[in-house]
């Protein structure tokens, strides 16, 4: 956890943001990141919305992945736009005329973030789905 809150604060800005988020001062953040006091569960959340990357160690320590929700333009929409814009960005950072040739350069994958983000939460939505269909029903007579 400590990992993912350093990480998200490495920077003088990223810091002051992170400790706003999570209502402490940055010293308060300080004596989390050097001491290892233990925020609540509500300013560990808040850290997240500063920075959706912040519990990802945590969790991945314990064999789960933060997802967040998908939001509601998210859900409305078909999962063809999306992922077809995912798609075509793909396609032409894998292009052998790109920038880094087949391979996908850091710069070129930093830009199809929105996109992967957006393709993530559909799919997320519609694994959710899947489970809530496969979930046991009680059955009352």
């Amino acid at each position: 956890m400590l990992a993912g809150l350093s990480r998200c604060s490495n920077t003088p800005a990223k810091k002051r943001a992170l400790a706003a988020a999570m209502d402490l001062s940055t010293k308060g953040l300080d004596n989390i990141l050097l001491k290892g006091a233990m925020p609540g569960p509500k300013r560990l959340w808040d850290a997240v919305d500063a920075c959706p990357h912040a519990l990802d160690d945590i969790a991945e320590r314990y064999g789960f992945e933060l997802v967040r929700k998908a939001p509601s333009d998210t859900t409305a929409m078909s999962g063809t736009v999306p992922m077809a814009a995912l798609l075509a960005q793909v396609a032409a950072a894998e292009a052998p005329d790109s920038d880094g040739g087949a391979a996908m350069t850091h710069q070129e994958l930093l830009d199809m973030e929105a996109d992967i983000r957006r393709v993530h939460a559909l799919t997320a939505q519609w694994l959710k789905q899947i489970t809530d269909l496969r979930a046991p029903r009680i059955v009352t007579s």
